[in-house]
């Protein structure tokens, strides 16, 4: 392909991808074959999809994956180069964190048994070892597991999942086979375990939550703190029309929370509820999110805690160091610098927390090492969350 419409399909996918929620925020990357099948075009780095232009995709070089002009490409652009190479029929590469995908990639499970009707899929899908974004153990991990694999797709564990086809359409179509396949499998399993025959994800958490705490009740109505950002002198909670002055006598419960939120730390600006089933089950359960998802260790850390008691003094400890924190009976806490991060860290605590919920059918996955959670954390924060503030 031509290489202005190679970028043109690029941004159309990154557009279609991100409203089919298989790509959220600037997570994931695509790219497509051009150039005589010496180069592919990619996203660039820290960017959001629906703003993209063609002046901002990469080429890069299939041989190498190397690059020229000021603009970054994808830090998985060895990836893709990698699939060109090893499939030569393959023009279009897409890399999502795709939800149930991500259940599976964390489950510990060497490959996923695939049923028939998935022609796309083969009979299983390889789950690729764990490596960091961007590294050679990462390439190597999803090299080994590609070979000798027919499937248009690859999982790669704690991080996602890579699809490709001869075209657009039949890598999108992986995409969606593979998380309708995921779903397949952890119905599978949850029936097995449960003995029910019917499935669904509140299902599934209350499930858990029998399994894991079986004297404590999901509440049927979560607590309600709201979302809210900071002003010069004190907080607004949008959902209420309401500001409060820090220094103001009288705060209903709800406000008390941000008040005391905000004045034990400096560094948030915002900060948004998330009563997300999977988070309302953990957090009645008073259990914490282990991180088993890389995202949420670069964005979240190395855990994200249960607070003692829904009251403000247990959640500022709870959060002490973290820019997450479940409270019982009301979700979670979600607070950033930016509305943008805040936002980050509601979905991918949400996102961490079925992880946790659905691995628990297939004896419970393993965490990310505290080591790896701290270096990609710090790589966030000090690179890739300042870049997303500058583009």
């Amino acid at each position: 392909m031509e290489i202005l419409p190679a970028k043109e399909l690029v941004i159309r996918a990154g557009k279609e991808l991100t409203e089919e929620g298989l790509i959220v925020r600037t997570w994931g990357n695509i790219s497509c074959r051009t150039d005589g099948n010496a180069s592919f075009a990619i996203t660039p780095s820290g960017r959001p999809y629906e703003a993209l232009t063609p002046e901002q995709i990469v080429l890069c070089k299939t041989e190498d994956a190397s690059y020229e002009g000021d603009i970054k490409p994808s830090s998985e652009k060895g990836i893709h180069a990698l699939v060109y190479r090893l499939h030569p029929e393959a023009n279009f590469v897409i890399h999502t964190h795709q939800l149930l995908a991500s259940v599976i990639g964390a489950a510990g499970i060497p490959d996923m048994p695939v049923p028939e009707g998935y022609d796309l899929l083969s009979s299983s899908v390889p789950v690729a070892s764990y490596g960091l974004p961007g590294t050679k153990k990462l390439r190597e991990g999803v090299e080994k597991a590609m070979h000798g694999s027919n499937s248009h797709a690859v999982i790669m564990a704690h991080h996602g999942a890579l699809c490709y086809g001869q075209s657009y359409e039949e890598a999108f179509s992986a995409a969606k086979q593979l998380e309708k396949a995921c779903g397949d499998l952890i119905a599978l399993n949850y029936k097995k375990k449960s003995g029910r025959n019917d499935f669904s994800k509140e299902d599934l958490y209350s499930y858990y939550g029998t399994k894991v705490a079986p004297n404590r009740e999901m509440p049927a109505k979560p607590q309600m703190f709201y979302s809210s950002r900071r002003l010069p002198d004190g907080f607004r909670i949008e959902e209420r029309n309401e500001t409060f002055r820090f220094d103001s006598g009288n705060m209903p419960d709800y406000a008390k929370m941000h008040s005391a939120v905000y004045l034990a730390r400096k560094d948030i600006n915002f900060i948004e509820q998330e009563t997300e089933y999977g988070l309302l089950a953990l957090s009645a359960a008073g259990e914490s999110l282990r991180p088993l998802l890389d995202d949420f260790a670069q964005i979240v850390g190395s855990s994200a805690r249960c607070a003692g008691q829904a009251q403000p003094k247990d959640v500022v400890h709870a959060m002490r160091g973290r820019l997450g924190v479940l409270v019982p009976g009301a979700g979670a806490l979600c607070g950033a610098a930016t509305a943008s991060d805040a936002n980050a860290v509601r979905l991918v605590m949400g996102k961490n927390a079925l992880t946790q919920i659905g691995t628990s059918l297939f004896g419970g996955g393993h965490s990310l090492s505290a080591f790896d959670c701290g270096l990609m954390h710090l790589v966030y924060t000090q690179s890739y969350s300042k870049q997303a503030k500058q583009n």
